[in-house]
């Protein structure tokens, strides 16, 4: 949101929601809600998916799997109901999960890893609906936003510039950037 924000882009709809349910788009409305305003005024983060058309409920199973094992389990303010004893002044307390595991507990050793790399070598060969945009797995975007990256360097906005500026202007550190 604050990258949206930053750069002067509108939210797409489902992801912010006012104290109505209705949708925000505009991005520095969506960071005053989330980020500045008294929570007791409303609206939110919408799940994953954002609207029931884009099957928000499975969202909702996604946050509250991660809120159960992250938040409830840990015991961490992230949970709803720890947060109502933090103070502000408090330091956060996320939480956090991690899960490990070791193919070869399941498996014969490099079985799974020839599965997987043949389900992803089917999925890139699968036909997609626009030729031009091309079927990708996890992983594919970011590798081809990193090689955009180092070709054409990183854009940065001009609200992100002067944000960038201001910081350093208050700690006394040089602005190197372009």
């Amino acid at each position: 949101m604050r990258i949206y924000d930053l750069a002067g882009k509108k939210l797409p709809p489902g992801w912010v929601v006012d104290e109505h349910g209705d949708p925000v788009t505009d991005s520095a409305r969506g960071v005053d809600i989330i980020f500045k305003r008294p929570k007791e005024l409303g609206g939110g983060l919408a799940p994953v998916g954002g609207t029931e058309e884009m099957a928000s409920y499975k969202g909702y199973g996604l946050s509250m799997m991660a809120h159960i094992l992250a938040g409830t389990l840990s015991g961490s303010s992230f949970s709803p109901v720890r947060v109502k004893t933090q103070r502000a002044q408090d330091p956060d307390d996320l939480g956090h999960f991690f899960l490990a595991l070791d193919p070869k507990s399941f498996r014969d050793e490099g079985e799974f890893e020839d599965d997987l790399d043949t389900a992803i070598d089917i999925l890139h060969a699968t036909r997609p609906a626009d030729p031009a945009r091309p079927v990708l797995v996890a992983g594919d975007p970011e590798a081809m936003k990193r090689g955009e990256r180092l070709r054409d360097g990183i854009p940065v906005s001009d609200a992100l510039a002067d944000h960038i500026r201001a910081i350093c202007a208050r700690s006394g550190a040089p602005y190197l950037f372009g």
